[in-house]
């Protein structure tokens, strides 16, 4: 059957390429007045309804999905998610929540406690996009809208169990299988102050999701995380005054041994590791329609981290010693900004201008009693605009000048520019952008003082052809220079060892990505895609011939080749998807600062769910069924850090 699944997928690839799934609804970008179906990049949208389809019970199922990525988990369930854009940084990722920034200070953003819970939409900007977003948007955009309205009261209800299987080789694991508990429920609709009254639509959403299990190791590993998240809406039925606010919180924990390699001779598993994160963010938006044209808002944005690892290590003497380390980090602001439509005839000019002030603050309790923290005020001016001209021609201009109390200032534009051909339903596009990150306090403080920000360069070009009604496909070719790439290495003196940041002066990554939609007869769907891309380290400056950083080599982590494939058959009754993603061989590194092979692999997915008669019930009822590692082959996406293999959920969700 593997084999079969691969010519299906060979034929399907060799014969079409793939295209992004197009909202019908076609919104605009957040932080823009840029429409989708008029922005000049490479942008993804994921819909409610999309989400719930796929069965997907965190993010990174999804992000797995989207040409250009690529996800890697370091083990099981709990372990760090890092997604790799187009050859950028994993922390080169920003990642937003109801217009709030969920990135540890510094950039660093870890997709494994993203879960699906109470989402209205998903948008991803492949690309730098530092004048929308301003720092930290290097390579990638996700932009995560909370749902706050609903038309009617509604409950949507989703739990599940699952046995998963640890792999068979190793220390860690040998075949055994666990448990893995998920449920989830999200309770919206409208508020009705006066049933007379129409001229205030109130809505609500309230939403809730806890993941648990006790991992695929041995012992000592298990995680569990908890979602809790709710939102309120008001407006006006003219729309010229709209209020919303949300809330986020959550909670993770995951415990591990440090030795997560297995390599550990004699009596494995002596030293322990738990890891705890509390995050609350909050946000609180209005907008006033001063008149037609105008319209002025402003947003409150509040972030706040607490995190602690405790450490517990047993020597072979069986001498135990504990450690702790504490982190606190802080983000809080206001936005305002303006938004104006004019038409000057021959031009229809969407803009908006705005200002953001933020200040953001940690306070880092280390293993050996040190103590170290910063605050640091940030202050943006940004303008984008969209300018519509005839013969379908849209060009998307912006530009933000940041200036960071620590770094200094930085002018970052972007220009993106889009032509669509109605009589053949073509689409071509293309355009430049730069981004910016800045060093986090980790970095800054873990003997890698003098760190300078990273800098990104980045072109695109691309072309979208619909092809009748059953068919959509897109190439894309884009271009990076990275400047200043912050990088880490390990060194290791006798039996003493650590780490050290530096900045990689030069670093390039170019690439293509393909991808298609195609719809056939009885309902049949199937969507694939395919990247290549090239990475170089064009010149490492004062790394000075590293093992891991020398010049005129492959960035780490980064697959050559990449790609997957998802088959979907829906009738009135189920709803059967497979899926399955390749990661090509790419290279990766130990501690000790070597650098190794890893082999290509891949993975398959099923997800299966049935529509029980309303008729007899009263409630739309769906059991389901999900299967991840349907071959259950061993594989290390992150090097030394073994996936769990073949693990199979049986559950059941509902609307009521």
């Amino acid at each position: 059957m593997k084999n079969s699944i691969l010519l299906l997928c060979l034929f399907l690839s060799i014969n079409l390429l793939h295209a992004e799934e197009v909202s019908l609804s076609n919104p605009r970008i957040s932080n823009s007045e840029i429409k989708f179906s008029e922005y000049g990049g490479s942008a993804t949208i994921i819909t409610e309804e999309q989400i719930r389809n796929s069965g997907a019970s965190n993010v990174q199922e999804l992000l797995r999905k989207v040409p250009g990525l690529s996800v890697k988990q370091s083990g099981g369930n709990g372990g760090v998610v890092s997604v790799f854009s187009r050859g950028s940084e994993s922390d080169h990722n920003l990642v937003i929540i109801d217009g709030v920034k969920v990135n540890e200070i510094g950039g660093y953003y870890d997709f494994s406690r993203l879960t699906t819970n109470n989402i209205e939409k998903i948008e991803i900007l492949r690309g730098p996009q530092a004048a929308l977003y301003g720092p930290g948007a290097m390579g990638l955009v996700v932009s995560i809208t909370k749902k706050k309205y609903a038309e009617k009261n509604s409950i949507f209800f989703n739990t599940a169990v699952g046995v998963g299987q640890s792999p068979s080789r190793g220390l860690q694991s040998d075949g055994s299988k666990y448990l893995i508990n998920e449920q989830s429920f999200n309770l919206s609709g409208p508020l009705k102050l006066n049933e007379d009254d129409n001229y205030l639509k109130l809505g609500y959403s309230l939403g809730f999701q806890r993941v648990d299990d006790n991992g695929h190791m041995l012992k000592n590993n298990n995680h569990d995380k908890t979602d809790l998240d709710g939102g309120l809406s008001l407006r006006t039925s003219d729309n010229k005054l709209k209020i919303a606010t949300s809330f986020n919180k959550k909670k993770t924990r995951y415990r591990y041994p440090t030795d997560s390699t297995g390599n550990t001779e004699g009596t494995p598993f002596l030293s322990t590791q738990k890891d705890r994160r509390h995050i609350t963010s909050r946000s609180i938006n209005l907008e006033y329609k001063v008149y037609e044209p105008l319209t002025l808002g402003t947003t409150y944005k509040y972030w706040y981290m607490h995190k602690w690892v405790e450490s517990g290590y047993q020597a072979w003497n069986g001498v135990e010693t504990n450690s702790d380390t504490n982190f606190w980090e802080k983000r809080e602001g206001f936005e305002y900004y303006l938004k104006h439509n004019k038409d000057f005839g021959i031009v229809d000019v969407d803009s908006l201008v705005g200002y953001d002030r933020t200040i953001e603050s940690s306070d880092y309790n280390t293993y050996g009693g040190s103590y170290y923290g910063h605050d640091d005020e940030i202050e943006q001016f940004y303008g984008n605009a969209l300018l519509k001209f005839p013969y379908e021609i849209s060009i998307n201009p912006g530009i933000r000048k940041i200036h960071h109390e620590t770094h200094g200032g930085y002018t970052l534009p972007s220009i993106f520019a889009s032509k669509s051909i109605i009589e053949t339903s073509t689409k071509i596009r293309g355009g430049m952008s730069k981004g910016i990150k800045y060093p986090n306090v980790y970095e800054s403080y873990s003997q890698s003082f003098g760190l300078k920000p990273e800098k990104q360069k980045s072109y695109e070009i691309g072309i979208d052809q619909n092809i009748r009604t059953n068919m959509t496909l897109s190439a894309t070719y884009f271009d990076t220079k990275i400047t200043d790439l912050i990088t880490y290495t390990g060194w290791v003196t006798g039996t003493q060892s650590g780490a050290v940041y530096k900045n990689v002066q030069e670093a390039s990554s170019s690439g293509y990505e393909f991808s298609a939609n195609i719809y056939f007869p009885k309902r049949i769907k199937t969507k694939l895609w395919f990247t290549k891309l090239e990475t170089n380290t064009d010149k490492t400056g004062n790394y000075g011939g590293d093992a891991n950083w020398p010049d005129n080599k492959d960035l780490l982590r980064r697959p050559r080749r990449s790609g997957g494939f998802v088959i979907t058959k829906s009738s009135n009754f189920y709803n059967l998807i497979l899926d399955g993603s390749y990661t090509g061989g790419r290279w990766d590194y130990e501690s000790s600062g070597v650098r190794l092979w890893n082999k290509p692999f891949w993975n398959f997915n099923l997800y299966g769910e049935y529509k029980l008669d309303k008729s007899y019930i009263g409630y739309d009822l769906k059991p389901f069924i999900k299967i991840h590692n349907v071959f259950n082959d061993e594989r290390q996406e992150i090097l030394n850090f073994d996936s769990p293999g073949r693990t199979v959920f049986f559950g059941l969700k509902g609307n009521i």
